[in-house]
């Protein structure tokens, strides 16, 4: 019993001291050694003997989608995170003047162990970039996990990847995932084999440490979760629709749709095709 104590001992040490790097991860590309466009990811994971974590980043995505639970999974520097786009020009989020640059295109990269989607408070205006879902598609179906935040969701069920797998997403969106053959699970996080889904932005981070539990153990979670400081403890229980009440929920939900219909007047008619369109896949 006093070795086995001792070895729970070291490797909370150990993994505790590894968080230290938790404040350099972002620039783990800038500062890293160039390396030709045309090298595959896949041989750099290989060479570096970490799996490789791939964010598609896109205009218009929510950046606490991607921000949140890329802090979480980079505790530890056991992975190699890449930001994926069409090109390696700065990528305007949702808030104005934030926005991140791709670290890799779709072209460069053909192979992640973990595919990870990020929301938008408008994702239907993203079912017309077929070059994005076809390459989500190609990649997520040979990933080890395939996830997604928010309404992330939206965008894997657009690229064919959750036909008979359960899912969350954003509560204001649900029905329209199950137009994609999915089935709506109204829950934080939901995993369904190799599928974790998370429900509506902040449920990233919950959706970060549910994930790291999974590929690396509850332990090194909860190590992650102690350093971030994560337990919440809002102001207001108005958090999901069941506790806000009829009122707050419904303008929430009509301040959401107008702002879908603003921007995308059409929406309903291009995600009626974005359905019909995976119907062959």
């Amino acid at each position: 019993m006093k070795n086995i104590s001792i070895d729970r001992r070291n490797f909370i040490i150990k993994s505790a001291l590894a968080i230290s790097s938790i404040g350099t991860f972002a620039n783990q590309n800038a500062f890293a050694k160039e390396r030709p466009s045309t090298l595959p990811v896949a041989m750099k994971a290989s060479s570096e003997g970490k799996p490789t974590l791939a964010f598609v980043i896109f205009p218009g995505m929510t950046p606490l989608d991607m921000i949140g639970p890329a802090t979480v999974l980079a505790v530890g520097e056991w992975l190699n995170i890449e930001y994926v786009w069409r090109d390696l020009l700065p990528v305007r989020t949702e808030l104005e003047h934030i926005s991140f640059s791709p670290s890799i295109t779709f072209e460069q990269l053909d192979k992640v162990d973990i595919l990870c989607i990020p929301g938008t408070g408008n994702p239907y205006a993203l079912l017309t970039e077929l070059d994005m879902l076809d390459w989500i598609h190609k990649v997520g179906s040979k990933a080890s996990w395939v996830t997604s935040v928010c309404t992330g969701a939206i965008l894997l069920g657009a690229a064919g990847l959750l036909k008979g797998y359960k899912a969350a997403t954003h509560w204001s969106m649900m029905d329209d995932l199950g137009k994609f053959g999915a089935m709506p699970i109204n829950k934080r996080v939901v995993i369904d084999r190799n599928r974790v889904t998370g429900g509506g932005v902040t449920a990233g981070i919950d959706f970060g440490l549910t994930l790291l539990a999974e590929i690396k153990g509850e332990e090194h979670a909860q190590i992650a979760q102690l350093a971030l400081q994560y337990n919440p403890k809002p102001p207001f229980n108005s958090g999901i629709p069941e506790f806000a009440g009829k009122e707050i929920t419904d303008a929430t939900h009509q301040a959401i749709l107008s702002n879908v219909e603003k921007q995308t007047p059409d929406y309903q008619e291009i995600l009626t095709k974005s359905a019909n369109r995976i119907s062959n896949i």
